[in-house]
This record gives C-alpha cells, sequence and structure tokens, in this order.
C-alpha cells in the first residue's frame, strides 16, 4: 500500500507540472459562456452538449466560474484531485480483487504511466466527463465485487451510487454495467452460457434487477435529454478504419507506452506511432495474450471487459463522430480514456486469481513460466515506463505549445485597460475559430465569453465614429467595413437629406443578419433622425461635422431609409457601405 501510494504520487506530480502549463481551450469556453449567460436550473443542467449528458459537469463548471472564471488554477486543483481519487481507487481495486502482491504493483504502474487518461486530465471540458468515469469504475467495480462475493445489499447500494454519480457526469459510464454483468458471469457464476445466466439470476437476483433498472431509466433520461443523433448513422459508416486507428494504431501502441510520435492538432495532438512502433506493439500484446492462455487456465475471458467496451467505442465513434469528421478521430485518445484502467484489471483477471471468485484462474501445471523473473517483470516495467513518460511528455508540450486562449484573453484584459473612452463599444461578433467555433452562438460572441468584462464593454446596435472589434490575438482594433453592398452614386454631395424622406438605393440586395453599415455624412449643425435597414430601424442624434455613423441591418432590402430630420438640415450623406466588419489591420 505505502509503495503503491508513492506511485500515485508521483503520478500526480507529473500531471501537476503538466497542468500547471495548461489552461482553458475550446468547449471550456462555452461551457463557462454557458455558467454566465444562462441561469441554473434544470434547463442549463439538462442540455445536451454534444451528445453529452453531464448535470453534474454542468454543475461545478456553474460553481467553479462563478468562484475562479479565466483563472485556471483552482480548475487544474480540481482536475488533479479527480486524478488523485481514481489513482488511489485503482490502488485499492487492485489489492481487493487480487490482495498484496508485487504484480498489482506492476498493474498501477502500467495505469498511472500510460497515456490513455492524460489529453482528458489537461482539459476541463474532457476531465469533468471522463475522470469521473474513472473513479466511478474503480470504485463501482471493488463494491460490485464485494456484492457478488457477498451477497450484501449495502455492497450493491454501494455499486450503483458510485455508478450512477458517473452517469451525472458522463453518459459513457452506462457500460460499467455491461462490464459489471462481465466480471459476475466469468467469475462468480459456472457451466455454459446458458447455465451461468440461470445462476446469475437465481443468485444475485436483487442485483440483476436493480442495475437493469437503473440502466433503464437512465437511457430513458439519456435518449430524452442527451440524444442529438441517430445511432442507426453509424451503420452507414464503416467499422473497420474506426476500429483499426482505435485498436492498432493508437490502443496497442500505448499498451506498450505508445504512441511516441504524435501528430499535432490546433491543440492536442493524435496518436501518430511509426510502423515499428505499432508492429512491436501488436507482437508483444499477441505475446502477453498467448503466454497468459499457455501459462493460466482461464485467461481467454479475462479480455472479455476490455473488448466489449472497444466494441462500444466503435460504435460510438461511427455513430456519432466519424460520420463527421471521419475516422481519424478514433487516434485520439479521449475517446478510450477507460482502455488503460481496463487492460491493467484485465491483465490482472489474466494472470492472477481473482479472491472470492467461484472459478479460479490457476497456474497450468508443469507449463514453465520463463517470462514471471522479478527482474524480467522489472526491465519490462520500467521500459513501459520511460517510453510512456517520453509520449506523454511530448503530448503535454505539444498542447501546453499551441494553445492560444490564455495569451488572447491576456491581450483582451490589456487592451481594455489601456483604452483611452470606456466602456468601449463592441460589434458583438464571435472570438477567433481558432478558439471557439462559430457552431457555439450565441456561447462565443463577446458578450457571452468576455462577460467578466462587462463593466469595460458595450455592444451598441448603433455608434458614432468609435466601433470596435478585437484582431485574432485579441488586440482591440477599429472595425472597417469590407464593402458587400454600396450606396448607388449620385451626383453632387451625395444624397443630400430633403423633403421628409430620403432613399438611398444600394447597388444589389441584401438579405440575412450580421450586417452593419457605415454611413459617411456631411452636417453643419446636429441632427437627430430615423434610419431604417431592412428589418432595423435607429433613431441617431447626428452631431455636426463629418463623420461615420455605424448601424446594424438585417432582413430583405435594397435601399436603406433615412426620416424624421429637420427641414432645412443640410445634412449629405457622402458614403454608405454595407458589410460584416472586421478589424482594422494593425501594426505588429
Amino acid at each position: 500500500m505505502a509503495v503503491g501510494l508513492a506511485l500515485v504520487a508521483a503520478q500526480l506530480a507529473y500531471r501537476g507540472w503538466a497542468l500547471a502549463g495548461s489552461w482553458f481551450y475550446f468547449d471550456d469556453l462555452a461551457f463557462m459562456s454557458r455558467a454566465m449567460n444562462q441561469p441554473f436550473g434544470v434547463g442549463y443542467l439538462t442540455e445536451s452538449y454534444g451528445g453529452h449528458l453531464m448535470p453534474a459537469g454542468f454543475a461545478v463548471t456553474w460553481a467553479m466560474t462563478r468562484w475562479a472564471v479565466f483563472d485556471w488554477t483552482p480548475w487544474a486543483v480540481v482536475l488533479l484531485a479527480m486524478q488523485a481519487v481514481a489513482g488511489v481507487g485503482m490502488l485499492r481495486l487492485l489489492i481487493s480483487l487480487f490482495g498484496s502482491r508485487r504484480l498489482v504493483l506492476v498493474l498501477l504502474a502500467g495505469y498511472l504511466v500510460y497515456v490513455f487518461t492524460l489529453p482528458a486530465g489537461l482539459w476541463w471540458a474532457a476531465g469533468i466527463n471522463q475522470l469521473p468515469l474513472q473513479i466511478a469504475l474503480v470504485f463501482g467495480l471493488a463494491s460490485h465485487v464485494a456484492y457478488l462475493r457477498t451477497g450484501r445489499l449495502r455492497h450493491l447500494v454501494a455499486t450503483l451510487c458510485w455508478t450512477v454519480g458517473g452517469l451525472l457526469f458522463y453518459e459513457k459510464t452506462l457500460l460499467l454495467f455491461g462490464v459489471y454483468a462481465l466480471v459476475a458471469l466469468c467469475y462468480f457464476t459456472e457451466g455454459d452460457t446458458t447455465t451461468r445466466l440461470k445462476v446469475l439470476w437465481a443468485r444475485y437476483r436483487p442485483g440483476v434487477v436493480a442495475h437493469t433498472a437503473v440502466a433503464a431509466a437512465y437511457l430513458s433520461l439519456y435518449v430524452e435529454y442527451g440524444l442529438n443523433f441517430s445511432p442507426g448513422d453509424g451503420s452507414n459508416q464503416p467499422w473497420t478504419p474506426i476500429a483499426w486507428d482505435l485498436i492498432a494504431v493508437a490502443l496497442l501502441p500505448a499498451l506498450i507506452g505508445g504512441p511516441l510520435t504524435w501528430q499535432p492538432l490546433t491543440v492536442g495532438s493524435f496518436a501518430d506511432p511509426t510502423q515499428l512502433t505499432q508492429l512491436v506493439s501488436w507482437a508483444v500484446v499477441a505475446a502477453v495474450v498467448y503466454y497468459a492462455h499457455r501459462t493460466r487456465t482461464i485467461s481467454k475471458r479475462a479480455w472479455a471487459p476490455l473488448g466489449f467496451t472497444l466494441l462500444a467505442n466503435i460504435a460510438l465513434l461511427a455513430s456519432a463522430r466519424a460520420n463527421i469528421v471521419g475516422p481519424d478521430i478514433a487516434r485520439e485518445y479521449r475517446y478510450q480514456t477507460e482502455s488503460g484502467a481496463l487492460f491493467v484489471l484485465c491483465a490482472g483477471l489474466a494472470f492472477l486469481p481473482l479472491l472470492g471468485a467461484r472459478e479460479a484462474n490457476t497456474e497450468r501445471i508443469g507449463v514453465p513460466r520463463t517470462y514471471e523473473r522479478r527482474s524480467v517483470v522489472l526491465l519490462a516495467t520500467l521500459a513501459v515506463a520511460v517510453a510512456a513518460l517520453t509520449s506523454s511528455t511530448r503530448y503535454v508540450d505539444l498542447w501546453q505549445s499551441r494553445n492560444p486562449t490564455e495569451a488572447y484573453i491576456d491581450e483582451v484584459r490589456n487592451s481594455l485597460a489601456e483604452a483611452e473612452h470606456k466602456p468601449v463599444p463592441l460589434v458583438d461578433t464571435g472570438i477567433p475559430q481558432t478558439l471557439l467555433w462559430a457552431f457555439r452562438y450565441p456561447e462565443n460572441t463577446y458578450s457571452h465569453v468576455l462577460r467578466p468584462f462587462a463593466d469595460q464593454t458595450t455592444y451598441p446596435r448603433s455608434a458614432i465614429d468609435r466601433l470596435y472589434m478585437f484582431d485574432d490575438r485579441g488586440r482591440l482594433s477599429p472595425v472597417v467595413i469590407p464593402p458587400t453592398r454600396r450606396m448607388v452614386p449620385n451626383v453632387g454631395c451625395g444624397y443630400p437629406l430633403e423633403g421628409k424622406r430620403t432613399t438611398i438605393p444600394l447597388d444589389g440586395p441584401v438579405i440575412g443578419g450580421g450586417w452593419w453599415i457605415q454611413i459617411g455624412y456631411a452636417s453643419p449643425r446636429p441632427v437627430s433622425l430615423r434610419v431604417e435597414a431592412g428589418e432595423d430601424v435607429h433613431d441617431l442624434d447626428l452631431p455636426k461635422g463629418l463623420h461615420n455613423a455605424f448601424v446594424k441591418a438585417s432582413g430583405e432590402f435594397k435601399e436603406v431609409t433615412v426620416s424624421r430630420y429637420p427641414r432645412g438640415s443640410h445634412l449629405c450623406v457622402v458614403d454608405l457601405t454595407l458589410g460584416v466588419p472586421v478589424p482594422a489591420v494593425t501594426g505588429s
């Protein structure tokens, strides 16, 4: 136990270093935007997010946003604490399953150094889903095995509590019911499959009923609130390339410490092992499986939980992700975060007897155990650990060096602090697509994401001379309106305000929203007037002189109308441009 806790502490020290250089990214901004701009309630908690139903995750995010918006340290501490609970829980589970053996430390070391949990562990939006799944797995399975050994209902209740807790964070926790069923069938019943099912019902009827009821109840809730894709879409997506990327390219190399090399993305990376790494991993894992089969009596069934979850991952990716972005998504480890934990558990079941099981996995008599000498196991463990730490460090370096979010928010903060006139009038547009995609509208807009700066900003529907945006680096810049439409040229000063109403025709039709119009005018005196642009109506008080007025526009229209101005105002519209605002080009 002491050595195991020391290993957990070493992993936490490494993760602490990795988290110290991380920051919020992408979905994190959407999560905070939701928390800052939506009322806390059932609607907020049960909204489907990319197919995820995560009320507890949203509740924790809401609390963290209220406490420490754009302050990464408290969020990193929460992720680190969850990883600590999962690590201690894995140690406890391994000892519970197999007793106090040295091989338990080998299995624990594998779980701690493998790269599977690292990507989710560095990213709040993924970690708040998947680390609770890890916790539910290790503590729920420990309670489940205790129930199978003793039949005591308190262990059944504990199992369901841990599992429901995981479900509140991540719908994929539903897969644990399959893992529980496989452990019960494979190790706590006897006979052929039909007999085992009958024995399971006879011995553990309360557990079967309770597990089925909870799983069915949650599934119905998920279909009602979380499911926003068609599971049938998976039949239209070929599974073979997904399975290849998930297992042959990502999983197997990681089990020997890989992938060692990565394909960098904007932030994060895909597993990109060399062909040599892949070949070595396939050979090593196949050799381990074969060696377990050759030297143990019932090792083949040990791999069933991992096989079940891998099959489920392939199906889920085919129906909900790969049909949108392609099979390469299977090379991202956050889509199989649980695989590292399940592999070490399955490896333990393949080589060691499960304490209290009704069928024991024993050593075959007369078969030499050539590769189980302490020195061989120690060297293999060290080799995998060194390789895994190399893989992890390379991933962390790419994650830390390629995340532009912190620099952007810092620049926004500094630009607003240095602004001469406050509050700063801003076009309420979206932050750069590299930080959050526009399909998260309106969560991606300035008014939502930058709400902590609300006392320094305003989002007018119209403005005189001063209107700003942030460039892609977060620097405050005046807007320019690239002309999608212009006013039809007119002789003289342009369009003088005459009569009761002046119509300014455009050089083409306009449709849709998101437009702004820049009106350049000259006036010998202040003038109050009304500007109509499609569905938008603006009452403006214009100062005298040469100025630019900016107004929003939307709908279907071919002209801009000016009215309600005083007779003899002598104001003249000298230029009018419609387009989508962009920040002016400034020096580097």
